[in-house]
């Protein structure tokens, strides 16, 4: 039986769905029992911790992201020391005796991509016996566009939209097919509200209120003069709704109102299913915080021919891109590379990059090595070296580096 799983890794929950059904939710804690020296995660961490028989630690993704460390009966830990046993304990809770070289697919979710976060939980995955070919780290967005692709069709023939309420965050969500264009393209995007508000004040009767007041403020902010199929409810905040009755009463008029835990988990595993079968079941492109919005090409003389060489595929995952490309100039002491957005509003661009300070030669006689790599998801380092020509023109060394946002 293949195991594919989805994770959604936060600061305050981790969710896991296994093979699109069997799911649960625990919060992203770890602890060392002081007296067995062993690690226990989630509400078991927090038994422990009472008892006083360990040292609890929270907030884990913050502390890898700042390259933290934790001071646990005398001995100091890395956060990627901390991460790496919580991801031991979790996978033996997850998948039992079975030998974690089973893992078909493993799909991590987290809520915003990040290289420099992406890169560490990658290692560290890989560190714990996972196949880096099965492993795959998306966004929240991109699990909200296959969780909801992986719904009945009526819910999204018009736009859908989502609100997850955690602890200490409020972010909505928009998904929208766009049709007419000749190609299926599912578009997503987060916005992090400013209302947001700690969940604890819902605990009392004004805090109700005032929580409810808020909620109604943001939906009828970011859904107005809008048409919506369906709206997605997630998060801890809304595991009841007692308390958003005005909010409640305005998210229902003429639309479905769906309410689910761990839907950028299930997400993810939706996705791990799908990177298993032969065909893919989503024969769209996907447009989120985690894929191309550009299509970068070189233009090229391909047997006396125009042609074109695409660098970037817009809708392809951007996560450890990197390209290389070698090419003769032809009449010419520059490089052109365009830019073409995804979206129709926005204007072609050309990023021209001079070759002034490779060794003057005769026309095609100076071949170029380009190389490509992502420094963030906006910016692209290029790199382009003089290879010479042969015997004839040796390599000079030269390297000529530029940075374009794209």
């Amino acid at each position: 039986m293949s195991l594919s799983i989805g994770i959604d890794l936060c600061d305050d929950y981790t969710a896991v769905c296994i093979n699109e059904d069997r799911s649960l939710i625990l919060p992203t804690v770890i602890c060392r029992d002081k007296i067995k020296e062993k690690w226990y995660i989630g509400e078991e961490a927090y038994s422990i911790t009472l008892k006083g028989q360990g040292v609890m630690t929270d907030k884990l993704v913050k502390l890898l992201q700042k390259n933290g460390t934790s001071t646990i009966s005398k001995r100091i830990y890395k956060a990627e020391e901390l991460i790496r046993e919580y991801f031991n304990a979790l996978m033996e809770m997850i998948i039992g005796r079975r030998p974690i070289e089973d893992i078909d697919k493993l799909v991590l979710c987290i809520r915003k991509p990040d290289i420099s976060l992406m890169d560490k939980l990658m290692d560290i995955l890989k560190s714990i016996g996972i196949r880096q070919e099965n492993i795959s780290i998306i966004s929240h967005e991109e699990a909200f566009c296959y969780y909801t692709l992986s719904q009945d069709k009526k819910l999204y023939d018009n736009m859908v939209c989502m609100f997850d309420l955690s602890d200490e965050e409020l972010t909505y969500y928009e998904f929208k097919v766009v049709r007419g264009t000749g190609r299926n393209i599912a578009v997503a995007e987060g916005t992090d509200l400013e209302e947001a508000f700690h969940i604890d004040i819902l605990k009392n009767e004004s805090g109700r209120k005032l929580g409810d007041r808020i909620i109604l403020s943001c939906a009828k902010k970011m859904m107005e003069e809008k048409i919506f199929s369906a709206v997605f409810l997630t998060g801890k905040g809304f595991e009841n709704l007692d308390w958003a009755k005005d909010f409640k009463e305005y998210i229902c008029k003429r639309r479905r109102v769906l309410q689910e835990q761990g839907i950028f988990a299930r997400g993810a595993a939706i996705l791990a299913m799908d990177k298993l079968r032969p065909k893919s079941e989503f024969p769209y492109e996907i447009f989120c915080d985690t894929r191309f919005k550009t299509e970068l090409s070189l233009r090229l003389l391909v047997n006396n021919r125009n042609s074109k060489l695409i660098l970037t595929a817009a809708g392809e995952s951007w996560y450890g891109y990197s390209a290389y490309v070698e090419f003769i100039p032809n009449e010419q002491n520059y490089v052109d590379i365009d830019i073409m957005p995804v979206d129709k509003y926005k204007d072609k661009r050309v990023a021209r990059i001079s070759l002034e300070e490779f060794p003057k030669r005769p026309n095609r006689c100076t071949r170029v090595g380009m190389s490509l790599k992502l420094i963030t998801p906006g910016r692209l380092e290029i790199v382009l070296k003089d290879k010479g020509f042969g015997d004839i023109y040796p390599v000079s060394g030269i390297e000529i580096r530029e940075e374009i946002d794209i």
